[in-house]
C-alpha cells in the first residue's frame, strides 16, 4: 500500500476488501458451509491483530440484532448512555461511548462513532492503518479460501471498531450486528453486557431463510450463556423461535419487553410511533447495563431524567429525517431508508402524519429504489395506498442508487464494489410495472403521477426540482425511501454534511 496514509488512502484500502455480493452468493451455494466457517475466522483475526477474543468483553458491549429498528434502537441507547455518569472517588464524569453501525449514508467514518460523534478522519486513518500494519505483518504461509490474508470490508471494520474502541478507552460499545446475528462477525464477542433483539421480519431471505422462525434463529444467535437478553414485541412465530432459542443458549434472563412497563412518556428524537417500541428496548438495555455495572462495584446511576433526555436528544440521519438542502431551498425532503414490507408501512404512516401536519397543501413526490431481490409489489404496496387515499404525488421516480453518471465525480466514500451494474435499469422498469400495477389501474387520467425511470440519484432529484419549479413558488414535499443506499446518495447530492 502507498506511503501516503491519509483518509483517503485509508478507504481506497478498505473498498479494495469489498466482496460481500460474490461471499453472499457463495453462501447460498454452499449451504451455510462459509457461515460455519466465520466464527473461527473472526477468532484468527481477533488473534492476529495481538488480541484475546476475551480482550473484547472489556468493551462492555451492549450486542443488538433486528431486521427493523436495530440502528435507531442502537442510537437511542447510546443516545440514553451519553446521559449517564460514573463515580469515581469524590467526582464523577460522563459516560465514554462507542457506536458501531451499517450501514453509512455519506462516509464510512459514520460507522465509527466516539460520543456520538462521527469518528475524525484523523483517527479512521490512524485505526484502519494499525488493524491493516497488524494483519500484513501476521500473514499466513498459504494464502487460500481457508487462510485469507485479509478479512472482507464489514469484518475489517468490525476488528477495526474493536481496535479503535479499545485504544479509545470507551466505557461502553453499542453494537449492531451487520446480517443475521450466529454468524455475524460482530458475534465473535464471547461476553456482552446485555443482547437486545428489535422486531424481525423478512429480510435477506437468501441467506437467514424464508421464514421468521428462521430469521429469528439466526438473530437470537447473539445470545450468550448467563448474559441477558431483552426482546421486542414480535410476532408469535418469531417469539416462539427465539424463546427456543433461548432455552438452548441459556441466557442469564429472557425478557420480552412490553412498552407498558418501560414508560416513554416524553418525546423521542426519532419521529414516529413504531419508535416508542424501539425506545422501550433501549430503556430495557440501557437499565439493565448499568444494573450490571453496579453489580461489579462501578457506580453507574441511571434515572427516568437521564433516559427521557437521551431519547429526546437522539438523532438518526436517514431514519424519518427532514431535510433542506441549499441548493433547493423551498423542497423539503422526507427521507427514510425502510426496506422491508413492515417499515415500509411504518414509513407511509409517518409521512401521512407529516404532510396532515401542514398547513397548506404542497405538491409531492417519491423518490424509490430497492435492491435487486426484494419484492417491488410488496415494498410499494404501502406508498401506493398512501397515494390513493389522501396524500397523492404528482411525480414518482425509479432510479438505481448509482449517484452520478460521470464517475469523476464519485468519491471513495461512494464506491460499491459489491452491486453489479444494470445499464438497463430492469429492477427499476420493474419497480415502475409493480407501480402501475398496484395504482395505475384504479386511477383517472388527470390523477396519475408522472412515473420516471432515471439511471442516476443526481438525475432523480434535478427531474422533481425541475417540475416543481412550475408551481407557485416552486414548493414540494420529496419522499425518499426503500433503500439506505438511495437516502445516503440523495443526501449527497443536497450537499448534506456527515453528522
Amino acid at each position: 500500500m502507498t506511503s501516503n496514509r491519509d483518509y483517503e488512502t485509508a478507504v481506497k484500502g478498505l473498498n479494495s476488501l469489498q466482496t460481500n455480493a460474490s461471499i453472499l452468493d457463495a453462501i447460498r451455494k454452499s449451504g451455510n458451509l462459509l457461515n460455519l466457517k466465520s466464527m473461527p475466522e473472526m477468532q484468527t483475526f481477533v488473534n492476529r491483530m495481538g488480541y484475546q477474543v476475551s480482550d473484547l468483553d472489556k468493551l462492555n458491549v451492549i450486542h443488538v440484532a433486528g431486521t427493523k429498528g436495530k440502528g435507531s434502537t442502537s442510537a437511542l441507547c447510546e443516545s440514553i448512555l451519553r446521559q449517564l455518569r460514573v463515580s469515581e472517588g469524590q467526582t464523577s464524569r460522563p459516560l465514554k461511548t462507542g457506536l458501531y453501525t451499517s450501514p453509512h449514508l455519506l462516509e464510512v467514518r459514520e460507522r465509527l462513532r466516539i460520543n456520538g460523534a462521527p469518528m475524525s478522519k484523523e483517527l479512521f486513518a490512524k485505526y484502519f492503518f494499525e488493524v491493516w500494519d497488524r494483519l500484513e505483518a501476521t500473514k499466513p504461509e498459504t494464502i487460500d479460501e481457508d487462510h485469507p490474508d485479509k478479512p472482507t470490508y464489514f469484518r475489517f471494520l468490525t476488528l477495526m471498531a474493536f481496535h479503535a474502541f479499545l485504544a479509545e478507552k470507551v466505557d461502553v460499545v453499542i453494537l449492531e450486528v451487520g446480517v443475521g446475528g450466529t454468524y455475524d462477525s460482530t458475534n465473535v464477542i464471547e461476553k456482552p453486557v446485555v443482547c437486545g433483539i428489535t422486531s424481525l421480519g423478512l429480510d435477506h431471505v437468501a441467506v437467514l431463510g424464508k421464514t421468521l422462525s428462521s430469521i429469528a434463529w439466526h438473530k437470537g444467535g447473539i445470545m450468550k450463556p448467563g448474559v441477558p437478553v431483552f426482546v421486542s414485541q414480535q410476532e408469535e412465530e418469531a417469539l416462539t423461535a427465539l424463546r427456543s432459542r433461548a432455552e438452548e443458549l441459556k441466557p442469564s434472563k429472557y425478557v420480552e419487553v412490553k412498552p407498558s412497563e418501560y414508560k416513554v412518556d416524553g418525546s423521542i428524537g426519532l419521529p414516529g410511533a413504531h419508535q416508542r417500541l424501539n425506545a422501550a428496548l433501549a430503556s430495557a438495555l440501557c437499565t439493565e447495563w448499568a444494573d450490571q455495572q453496579r453489580s461489579k462495584g462501578i457506580a453507574v446511576e441511571v434515572s427516568q431524567d437521564s433516559i427521557a433526555v437521551g431519547l429526546k436528544n437522539a438523532r438518526w440521519p436517514g431514519r424519518g429525517q427532514r431535510f433542506v438542502g441549499e441548493d433547493y431551498p423551498s423542497l423539503t425532503w422526507y427521507l427514510d431508508g425502510a426496506h422491508t414490507r413492515e417499515s415500509m408501512q411504518v414509513c407511509a404512516d409517518w409521512f401521512k402524519e407529516e404532510m396532515d401536519g401542514l398547513e397548506r397543501r404542497e405538491p409531492r413526490a417519491l423518490i424509490f429504489n430497492c435492491t435487486n431481490g426484494r419484492d417491488g409489489l410488496v415494498l410499494l404496496k404501502s406508498l401506493s395506498d398512501l397515494h390513493k387515499s389522501t396524500v397523492p404525488f404528482s411525480h414518482v421516480v425509479f432510479c438505481s442508487n448509482d449517484i452520478y453518471a460521470e464517475a469523476e465525480k464519485q468519491t471513495t466514500d461512494t464506491m460499491n464494489y459489491t452491486v453489479s451494474k444494470d445499464p438497463d435499469l430492469s429492477v427499476q422498469k420493474q419497480l415502475a410495472a409493480a407501480w402501475e400495477t398496484l395504482c395505475g389501474a384504479s386511477e383517472s387520467s388527470t390523477s396519475q403521477p408522472t412515473v420516471e425511470v432515471l439511471p442516476t440519484i443526481q438525475e432523480a432529484v434535478e427531474s422533481i426540482a425541475n417540475r416543481f419549479r412550475g408551481n407557485s413558488e416552486g414548493r414540494g414535499r420529496v419522499l425518499v425511501t426503500g433503500s439506505l443506499y438511495l437516502v445516503g446518495g440523495v443526501l449527497r447530492v443536497l450537499k448534506a454534511e456527515v453528522s
